[in-house]
């Protein structure tokens, strides 16, 4: 990522939380903290922070390397419909493989670890998304 300290302290709010917009004029919802409606560009909006759960619609596995040698394990990236209405795409972490994540199971948004700039540098977090387990 290679940003400075600062410049993440900038966009904390955005990395840390799930913030809906709500439009007070057309009633629609989006993801993301916007000053103006995406749908009617009405500037009559309220800010909303999500519970952070929600189902997924659909998932998919990625497969990928830095180069020849490196091993890196599969990411698991979904479509998550959050319980306030708005989809979100989201890496699912805490999975043993692609078949325990189906459409319709519920997640819930976790603060992970993103990546790190090396060994000593700065750390950056967000939200990714883990199944809740069920009894």
């Amino acid at each position: 990522m290679k940003l400075s300290p600062s410049q993440f302290w900038r966009i904390r709010e955005s990395q840390y939380r799930l913030i809906i917009t709500e439009c007070g004029s057309c009633g629609r919802k989006s993801v993301f903290k916007r000053s103006v409606c995406p749908f009617c560009g009405s500037s009559n909006v309220k800010h909303v922070e999500s519970e952070g759960f929600g189902k997924v619609l659909d998932v998919t596995k990625v497969m990928y390397r830095w180069n020849s040698s490196d091993e890196r394990p599969p990411l698991l990236v979904g479509v998550v419909e959050l319980d306030e209405g708005v989809r979100v795409v989201g890496e699912i972490v805490g999975v043993g493989d692609n078949e325990e994540v189906k459409e319709g199971t519920r997640v819930e948004a976790v603060l992970r670890r993103y990546a790190s700039d090396d060994p000593y540098g700065v750390i950056y977090y967000g939200i990714k998304f883990k199944p809740i387990k069920t009894a």
